[in-house]
């Protein structure tokens, strides 16, 4: 069994404006992204999906200047593949072919490890007063060897670490968005910025706006 080494939060204000609003986004984050490339990934409607997702979707249109990424794969044991601050389309270009190198082809597939891997990846990372998000994306059939201590397999793999997280499924894989260490503080904060979103949804975001919205509302 996993420990948590700290609160989970997968549902922040950050993270939404990141996954639906990421055309809007202008403050860099850090991203660490963990790719399934297990033989079960070979399956109708799984690798190439995902690999379209992440190539097209994620760090195409999502990735901005200056967000630091960390680019893993994983089967039996995760991998780093490349970390690099995002400064031009040279450096976009560059991860677009480090993913296109990742091959389904993997013996095993250890997911416990590979949120493991994440989470001593954040660690090293350390505190920066920068989002952090993090990104397994995978069918979450775990069949680990028996020299892990996650050994088995299980066709819906079950963690702590996932009991919080943030699950999309994409044809037959999953975009699973962890938030594995924000402050108190800092939480708090998102969580009160999403409420008054989803409280506030159709009113004017600028105080001009509101403003107009009020003396329309006066006149009627």
């Amino acid at each position: 069994m996993l420990k948590i080494k700290s609160i989970f939060f997968a549902v922040s204000f950050f993270i939404i404006s990141f996954t639906v609003f990421a055309g809007e986004r202008t403050i860099p984050v850090d991203i660490f992204l963990m790719i399934d490339k297990s033989q079960s990934m070979n399956e109708p409607g799984k690798f190439e999906s995902l690999h379209k997702w992440v190539r097209d979707t994620l760090v195409t249109e999502m990735l901005i200047p200056d967000d630091w990424i960390t680019v893993w794969e994983f089967y039996e044991k995760p991998h780093e593949l490349q970390t690099l601050v995002i400064k031009n389309e040279n450096d976009r270009n560059s991860l677009i072919k480090t993913i296109d190198n990742i091959t389904p082809n993997g013996a095993f597939t250890d997911i416990g490890s590979a949120l493991d891997a994440i989470q001593d990846s954040l660690n090293k990372r350390g505190k920066n007063n920068r989002y952090k998000i993090l990104l397994l994306v995978t069918d979450l059939e775990q069949d680990a060897p028996w020299t892990s201590k996650y050994r088995g397999k299980q066709e819906s793999f079950k963690s702590p670490y996932l009991a919080e997280a943030r699950i999309i499924k994409h044809d037959n894989w999953y975009e699973i968005t962890l938030d594995m260490d924000i402050q108190d503080k800092v939480v708090k904060t998102t969580q009160e910025l999403y409420t008054n979103i989803i409280d506030n949804k159709g009113v004017p975001r600028s105080n001009d706006d509101q403003n107009k919205v009020l003396i329309t509302e006066e006149k009627k």
